[in-house]
Protein backbone atom coordinates (compact mmCIF):
# COMPACT_ATOMS: atom_id res chain seq x y z
CA UNK A 1 0.00 0.00 0.00
CA UNK A 2 1.25 3.50 -0.87
CA UNK A 3 2.12 5.25 1.92
CA UNK A 4 -0.50 7.68 3.20
CA UNK A 5 -0.35 11.36 1.83
CA UNK A 6 0.16 14.42 3.49
CA UNK A 7 -3.60 16.55 3.19
CA UNK A 8 -4.63 19.89 3.92
CA UNK A 9 -5.32 21.01 7.14
CA UNK A 10 -8.58 22.53 6.97
CA UNK A 11 -10.78 20.05 7.46
CA UNK A 12 -11.15 17.11 10.26
CA UNK A 13 -12.11 14.65 8.31
CA UNK A 14 -8.60 13.66 6.68
CA UNK A 15 -6.73 10.99 9.27
CA UNK A 16 -8.33 7.47 9.22
CA UNK A 17 -9.18 7.41 5.83
CA UNK A 18 -7.55 4.31 4.83
CA UNK A 19 -6.17 0.43 6.84
CA UNK A 20 -3.14 2.24 7.54
CA UNK A 21 -4.69 4.64 9.98
CA UNK A 22 -7.10 2.06 11.87
CA UNK A 23 -3.71 -0.49 12.02
CA UNK A 24 -2.46 2.49 13.98
CA UNK A 25 -5.30 3.91 15.59
CA UNK A 26 -5.79 -0.07 16.94
CA UNK A 27 -2.31 -0.79 17.71
CA UNK A 28 -2.49 2.15 20.12
CA UNK A 29 -5.67 1.19 21.77
CA UNK A 30 -4.70 -2.39 21.93
CA UNK A 31 -2.74 -2.51 24.94
CA UNK A 32 -5.17 -0.39 27.10
CA UNK A 33 -6.99 -3.22 28.78
CA UNK A 34 -6.18 -2.40 32.17
CA UNK A 35 -7.94 -0.44 34.83
CA UNK A 36 -6.29 2.90 34.98
CA UNK A 37 -3.62 4.20 37.89
CA UNK A 38 -5.41 4.73 41.14
CA UNK A 39 -3.48 8.24 41.51
CA UNK A 40 -5.22 9.76 38.36
CA UNK A 41 -6.76 12.91 39.27
CA UNK A 42 -10.63 12.65 39.86
CA UNK A 43 -11.06 16.18 38.60
CA UNK A 44 -9.80 15.98 35.22
CA UNK A 45 -11.39 15.22 32.47
CA UNK A 46 -9.20 14.34 29.26
CA UNK A 47 -10.57 14.55 25.67
CA UNK A 48 -9.17 13.44 22.32
CA UNK A 49 -10.58 15.05 19.50
CA UNK A 50 -10.24 16.41 16.07
CA UNK A 51 -9.61 19.71 14.90
CA UNK A 52 -12.03 22.83 14.30
CA UNK A 53 -14.74 20.25 16.13
CA UNK A 54 -15.65 22.38 18.58
CA UNK A 55 -17.10 25.94 19.82
CA UNK A 56 -15.44 28.36 21.92
CA UNK A 57 -17.59 28.09 24.42
CA UNK A 58 -18.45 24.44 25.09
CA UNK A 59 -15.74 23.54 27.50
CA UNK A 60 -15.47 26.50 29.82
CA UNK A 61 -19.40 26.16 30.22
CA UNK A 62 -18.51 22.67 31.15
CA UNK A 63 -16.17 23.22 33.56
CA UNK A 64 -18.21 25.82 35.53
CA UNK A 65 -21.12 23.75 35.46
CA UNK A 66 -20.04 20.38 36.40
CA UNK A 67 -16.54 21.52 38.23
CA UNK A 68 -14.07 19.31 36.06
CA UNK A 69 -10.93 20.80 34.20
CA UNK A 70 -10.77 19.62 30.91
CA UNK A 71 -7.99 18.83 29.15
CA UNK A 72 -9.10 18.99 25.48
CA UNK A 73 -6.23 18.15 22.93
CA UNK A 74 -7.41 18.53 19.69
CA UNK A 75 -4.74 15.84 18.32
CA UNK A 76 -5.52 14.22 15.22
CA UNK A 77 -3.22 15.46 12.12
CA UNK A 78 -3.00 15.14 8.45
CA UNK A 79 0.11 12.84 8.83
CA UNK A 80 -1.18 8.98 9.28
CA UNK A 81 1.79 7.91 11.46
CA UNK A 82 1.12 10.94 13.78
CA UNK A 83 -1.73 8.71 15.42
CA UNK A 84 0.72 6.29 16.95
CA UNK A 85 2.83 9.81 18.53
CA UNK A 86 -0.30 10.76 20.56
CA UNK A 87 -0.03 7.47 22.37
CA UNK A 88 3.23 6.79 23.91
CA UNK A 89 4.23 3.25 24.66
CA UNK A 90 1.76 1.64 27.37
CA UNK A 91 2.71 -1.09 29.80
CA UNK A 92 0.31 -3.26 31.70
CA UNK A 93 -1.78 -1.53 34.54
CA UNK A 94 -1.67 2.01 32.33
CA UNK A 95 -4.71 3.75 30.26
CA UNK A 96 -4.16 5.90 26.68
CA UNK A 97 -4.61 8.91 28.88
CA UNK A 98 -7.88 10.03 27.48
CA UNK A 99 -10.84 9.77 29.06
CA UNK A 100 -13.19 10.06 25.56
CA UNK A 101 -11.42 9.46 22.02
CA UNK A 102 -13.77 10.59 18.97
CA UNK A 103 -12.94 8.68 16.32
CA UNK A 104 -14.89 7.95 13.02
CA UNK A 105 -17.97 5.17 13.06
CA UNK A 106 -16.58 2.42 11.23
CA UNK A 107 -13.44 2.78 13.36
CA UNK A 108 -15.42 2.57 17.12
CA UNK A 109 -16.80 -0.77 15.33
CA UNK A 110 -13.36 -2.11 15.05
CA UNK A 111 -12.28 -0.78 18.25
CA UNK A 112 -15.90 -2.15 19.76
CA UNK A 113 -14.83 -6.14 18.14
CA UNK A 114 -11.51 -6.08 19.94
CA UNK A 115 -12.54 -5.07 23.20
CA UNK A 116 -11.08 -1.97 23.89
CA UNK A 117 -14.34 0.07 25.04
CA UNK A 118 -15.92 0.55 27.75
CA UNK A 119 -19.71 1.10 27.92
CA UNK A 120 -21.02 4.49 28.32
CA UNK A 121 -22.26 5.14 31.94
CA UNK A 122 -25.72 5.60 30.50
CA UNK A 123 -27.37 5.55 34.01
CA UNK A 124 -25.17 9.25 34.46
CA UNK A 125 -26.62 10.74 30.93
CA UNK A 126 -29.94 11.17 31.28
CA UNK A 127 -30.04 13.13 28.49
CA UNK A 128 -29.09 10.21 25.94
CA UNK A 129 -32.86 10.44 25.31
CA UNK A 130 -32.38 13.32 23.01
CA UNK A 131 -30.04 11.39 20.67
CA UNK A 132 -31.43 10.90 16.99
CA UNK A 133 -32.63 7.18 17.25
CA UNK A 134 -30.70 6.71 13.37
CA UNK A 135 -27.70 6.64 15.48
CA UNK A 136 -28.74 4.24 18.48
CA UNK A 137 -29.02 1.01 15.77
CA UNK A 138 -25.76 0.23 14.48
CA UNK A 139 -25.53 -3.09 13.93
CA UNK A 140 -22.05 -3.52 15.45
CA UNK A 141 -23.35 -1.93 19.01
CA UNK A 142 -27.47 -1.55 18.90
CA UNK A 143 -28.85 0.35 21.57
CA UNK A 144 -25.50 2.26 21.87
CA UNK A 145 -24.04 0.48 24.84
CA UNK A 146 -20.67 1.79 23.54
CA UNK A 147 -20.65 4.95 22.06
CA UNK A 148 -22.73 8.05 21.61
CA UNK A 149 -22.46 9.97 18.18
CA UNK A 150 -20.37 13.70 18.34
CA UNK A 151 -21.34 15.31 14.78
CA UNK A 152 -22.23 14.24 11.72
CA UNK A 153 -21.69 14.75 8.03
CA UNK A 154 -22.95 14.10 4.89
CA UNK A 155 -21.30 13.07 1.24
CA UNK A 156 -22.74 14.45 -1.72
CA UNK A 157 -22.36 16.29 -4.85
CA UNK A 158 -21.17 19.94 -5.16
CA UNK A 159 -20.82 22.04 -8.43
CA UNK A 160 -20.82 24.95 -10.12
CA UNK A 161 -23.47 25.58 -11.92
CA UNK A 162 -21.80 28.25 -14.89
CA UNK A 163 -19.26 25.24 -15.25
CA UNK A 164 -21.72 22.37 -16.24
CA UNK A 165 -24.26 21.95 -18.95
CA UNK A 166 -27.25 21.70 -16.65
CA UNK A 167 -27.79 20.71 -12.92
CA UNK A 168 -26.12 17.99 -11.38
CA UNK A 169 -28.62 16.20 -9.64
CA UNK A 170 -27.15 12.66 -9.97
CA UNK A 171 -23.96 10.76 -9.51
CA UNK A 172 -24.57 9.37 -12.79
CA UNK A 173 -24.30 12.93 -13.87
CA UNK A 174 -20.62 12.96 -12.86
CA UNK A 175 -19.92 10.33 -15.71
CA UNK A 176 -21.55 12.22 -18.46
CA UNK A 177 -18.89 12.51 -21.31
CA UNK A 178 -19.59 16.61 -20.95
CA UNK A 179 -17.81 16.77 -17.71
CA UNK A 180 -15.11 14.82 -18.49
CA UNK A 181 -11.72 16.07 -16.88
CA UNK A 182 -14.11 18.43 -14.38
CA UNK A 183 -15.11 15.84 -12.38
CA UNK A 184 -13.80 14.94 -8.27
CA UNK A 185 -14.30 12.57 -5.67
CA UNK A 186 -13.35 12.72 -2.06
CA UNK A 187 -10.14 10.84 -0.41
CA UNK A 188 -12.30 8.92 1.25
CA UNK A 189 -13.11 5.29 0.11
CA UNK A 190 -15.90 4.17 1.53
CA UNK A 191 -17.74 7.43 0.37
CA UNK A 192 -17.01 7.13 -3.08
CA UNK A 193 -17.27 3.40 -3.14
CA UNK A 194 -20.84 3.65 -1.98
CA UNK A 195 -21.86 6.37 -3.67
CA UNK A 196 -21.28 5.06 -7.46
CA UNK A 197 -22.60 1.78 -5.75
CA UNK A 198 -26.05 3.36 -5.58
CA UNK A 199 -25.62 4.25 -9.63
CA UNK A 200 -25.40 0.55 -9.95
CA UNK A 201 -28.33 -0.24 -7.55
CA UNK A 202 -26.55 -1.85 -5.07
CA UNK A 203 -26.86 -0.29 -0.89
CA UNK A 204 -23.87 0.75 0.48
CA UNK A 205 -25.02 0.18 3.99
CA UNK A 206 -25.48 -3.91 3.25
CA UNK A 207 -22.52 -3.52 1.26
CA UNK A 208 -20.28 -6.75 -0.07
CA UNK A 209 -17.20 -7.85 -2.05
CA UNK A 210 -18.61 -7.99 -4.95
CA UNK A 211 -21.02 -4.57 -5.40
CA UNK A 212 -17.74 -2.97 -3.80
CA UNK A 213 -15.41 -4.42 -6.41
CA UNK A 214 -17.87 -3.13 -9.07
CA UNK A 215 -18.19 0.01 -8.14
CA UNK A 216 -14.13 0.72 -7.62
CA UNK A 217 -13.60 -0.64 -11.17
CA UNK A 218 -16.10 2.25 -12.95
CA UNK A 219 -14.40 4.47 -10.79
CA UNK A 220 -10.65 2.88 -11.75
CA UNK A 221 -11.82 3.29 -15.37
CA UNK A 222 -13.14 6.65 -15.39
CA UNK A 223 -10.01 7.63 -13.83
CA UNK A 224 -7.41 6.06 -16.37
CA UNK A 225 -9.84 7.56 -19.18
CA UNK A 226 -9.48 11.52 -17.67
CA UNK A 227 -13.07 11.67 -16.70
CA UNK A 228 -12.46 12.01 -12.77
CA UNK A 229 -9.85 14.67 -12.93
CA UNK A 230 -8.70 14.35 -9.08
CA UNK A 231 -9.39 13.28 -5.43
CA UNK A 232 -9.85 15.90 -2.48
CA UNK A 233 -10.59 17.00 0.83
CA UNK A 234 -10.29 20.47 -0.02
CA UNK A 235 -13.13 21.36 -2.00
CA UNK A 236 -12.02 25.25 -2.76
CA UNK A 237 -8.21 23.68 -4.17
CA UNK A 238 -10.22 21.97 -6.20
CA UNK A 239 -12.70 23.96 -7.92
CA UNK A 240 -10.17 26.88 -7.55
CA UNK A 241 -8.15 24.35 -10.16
CA UNK A 242 -11.43 24.19 -12.49
CA UNK A 243 -13.32 21.72 -11.45
CA UNK A 244 -17.36 21.64 -12.69
CA UNK A 245 -18.28 18.93 -10.31
CA UNK A 246 -17.28 17.13 -7.05
CA UNK A 247 -18.50 14.63 -4.16
CA UNK A 248 -18.45 16.81 -1.39
CA UNK A 249 -18.66 17.27 2.31
CA UNK A 250 -21.78 18.89 3.20
CA UNK A 251 -19.95 21.04 6.44
CA UNK A 252 -17.25 22.17 3.99
CA UNK A 253 -19.56 23.27 1.51
CA UNK A 254 -21.55 25.16 4.21
CA UNK A 255 -18.63 27.23 5.01
CA UNK A 256 -17.52 27.44 1.43
CA UNK A 257 -20.45 29.20 0.31
CA UNK A 258 -20.55 32.22 2.40
CA UNK A 259 -16.47 32.42 2.33
CA UNK A 260 -16.35 32.06 -1.83
CA UNK A 261 -19.64 33.53 -3.13
CA UNK A 262 -17.42 34.37 -6.53
CA UNK A 263 -17.76 29.92 -6.92
CA UNK A 264 -21.91 30.11 -6.24
CA UNK A 265 -20.75 26.02 -5.07
CA UNK A 266 -24.23 24.42 -4.90
CA UNK A 267 -24.26 21.25 -2.69
CA UNK A 268 -26.72 18.45 -3.61
CA UNK A 269 -28.25 15.31 -2.28
CA UNK A 270 -28.26 12.99 -5.48
CA UNK A 271 -31.46 10.91 -6.27
CA UNK A 272 -29.85 8.02 -5.68
CA UNK A 273 -28.70 8.87 -2.21
CA UNK A 274 -25.99 9.99 -0.36
CA UNK A 275 -23.67 8.36 2.46
CA UNK A 276 -23.92 9.78 5.70
CA UNK A 277 -20.97 9.32 8.46
CA UNK A 278 -20.35 10.37 11.93
CA UNK A 279 -18.12 10.63 14.67
CA UNK A 280 -18.68 9.12 18.16
CA UNK A 281 -17.15 9.73 21.67
CA UNK A 282 -15.86 6.65 22.98
CA UNK A 283 -14.36 5.73 26.70
CA UNK A 284 -10.91 3.79 26.27
CA UNK A 285 -10.58 0.77 28.23
CA UNK A 286 -8.89 2.02 31.25
CA UNK A 287 -10.03 5.61 31.23
CA UNK A 288 -9.37 7.21 34.25
CA UNK A 289 -12.35 8.85 34.61
CA UNK A 290 -15.41 7.68 33.40
CA UNK A 291 -17.71 9.63 35.80
CA UNK A 292 -16.63 12.85 33.71
CA UNK A 293 -16.87 11.05 31.13
CA UNK A 294 -20.13 10.86 31.13
CA UNK A 295 -20.91 14.29 32.42
CA UNK A 296 -19.46 15.63 29.24
CA UNK A 297 -21.67 13.48 27.12
CA UNK A 298 -24.18 14.34 29.15
CA UNK A 299 -23.91 18.07 28.81
CA UNK A 300 -23.55 18.35 25.03
CA UNK A 301 -27.01 16.00 24.42
CA UNK A 302 -28.67 19.20 26.01
CA UNK A 303 -29.88 20.50 22.91
CA UNK A 304 -29.09 23.91 24.47
CA UNK A 305 -25.27 22.94 24.34
CA UNK A 306 -25.42 21.08 21.08
CA UNK A 307 -26.90 24.50 19.38
CA UNK A 308 -23.87 26.23 20.46
CA UNK A 309 -21.58 24.01 18.69
CA UNK A 310 -23.50 23.63 15.57
CA UNK A 311 -22.99 27.46 15.60
CA UNK A 312 -19.00 26.97 15.61
CA UNK A 313 -18.61 23.88 13.74
CA UNK A 314 -21.90 24.05 11.28
CA UNK A 315 -21.72 19.63 11.00
CA UNK A 316 -25.23 18.10 11.66
CA UNK A 317 -25.79 17.84 15.27
CA UNK A 318 -27.43 14.29 16.37
CA UNK A 319 -29.34 16.10 18.95
CA UNK A 320 -32.48 16.06 18.69
CA UNK A 321 -34.26 19.49 19.38
CA UNK A 322 -31.08 21.70 17.84
CA UNK A 323 -32.89 23.61 15.55
CA UNK A 324 -35.52 24.55 17.60
CA UNK A 325 -32.96 25.95 19.75
CA UNK A 326 -31.45 28.11 16.57
CA UNK A 327 -34.77 29.34 15.73
CA UNK A 328 -35.39 30.79 19.06
CA UNK A 329 -31.77 32.48 19.27
CA UNK A 330 -32.88 34.51 16.22
CA UNK A 331 -30.35 36.30 13.79
CA UNK A 332 -27.14 34.05 12.10
CA UNK A 333 -28.50 30.87 14.53
CA UNK A 334 -31.70 31.36 12.94
CA UNK A 335 -30.58 31.02 9.63
CA UNK A 336 -28.50 28.10 10.52
CA UNK A 337 -32.01 26.28 11.42
CA UNK A 338 -33.07 27.04 7.99
CA UNK A 339 -29.92 25.08 6.12
CA UNK A 340 -31.57 22.05 4.17
CA UNK A 341 -27.96 20.42 4.55
CA UNK A 342 -27.71 20.96 7.92
CA UNK A 343 -31.55 19.69 8.72
CA UNK A 344 -32.77 17.54 5.74
CA UNK A 345 -35.82 17.01 5.11
CA UNK A 346 -37.76 13.82 6.34
CA UNK A 347 -37.64 12.53 2.09
CA UNK A 348 -34.14 13.60 2.18
CA UNK A 349 -33.16 11.40 5.46
CA UNK A 350 -34.70 8.49 3.28
CA UNK A 351 -32.15 8.70 0.99
CA UNK A 352 -28.76 8.66 3.19
CA UNK A 353 -27.26 5.53 3.62
CA UNK A 354 -24.52 4.50 6.40
CA UNK A 355 -21.70 2.22 4.96
CA UNK A 356 -21.70 -1.06 6.54
CA UNK A 357 -21.47 -4.59 5.93
CA UNK A 358 -17.60 -5.62 4.93
CA UNK A 359 -15.39 -7.36 7.63
CA UNK A 360 -11.85 -5.45 8.07
CA UNK A 361 -9.77 -7.27 6.11
CA UNK A 362 -12.32 -6.69 2.88
CA UNK A 363 -11.91 -3.23 3.87
CA UNK A 364 -8.62 -3.28 4.07
CA UNK A 365 -8.71 -5.00 0.57
CA UNK A 366 -10.42 -1.57 -0.77
CA UNK A 367 -8.49 0.63 1.05
CA UNK A 368 -5.22 -0.24 -0.74
CA UNK A 369 -6.74 -0.61 -4.06
CA UNK A 370 -8.43 2.74 -3.86
CA UNK A 371 -4.93 4.30 -2.20
CA UNK A 372 -3.39 3.41 -5.64
CA UNK A 373 -5.70 4.72 -7.73
CA UNK A 374 -5.96 7.99 -5.76
CA UNK A 375 -2.58 8.16 -5.11
CA UNK A 376 -1.44 10.62 -8.50
CA UNK A 377 -4.50 12.09 -8.59
CA UNK A 378 -4.98 14.34 -5.12
CA UNK A 379 -6.17 17.86 -5.20
CA UNK A 380 -4.78 20.26 -2.97
CA UNK A 381 -1.56 19.02 -1.20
Amino acid sequence: MPPPMPLHPMTRRRFLLSSTALAAATAAFGACTSSAEEEADPDLLSILNWPLYIDDTTVPRFEAEYHFTVDYVEGYDDNYSALEDLFPPIGDGESIGYDIVVPTYWVVDRLLAKGWLEPVPIERVPNRVNIDPDFLGMPWDRGARYHLPWQVGITGIAYIPDRTPGPVESVEDLFDPALAGAVGMVLEMRESVGLVMLTQRADPSRATSDAADGALERIEQATESGQIAGYTADFEAAFDQGLAACLAWSRDIVQLQPNRPDLDVEFVIPVEGAIRWFDSMVIPKGAANPRAAAAWMNFVCDPVNAAQITIGVQYISPVLGVRQELEAMGGDAAALAGNPILFPDDETRRRLYFWSGLDADEEQVLDQRYSSVIAPHVIGE
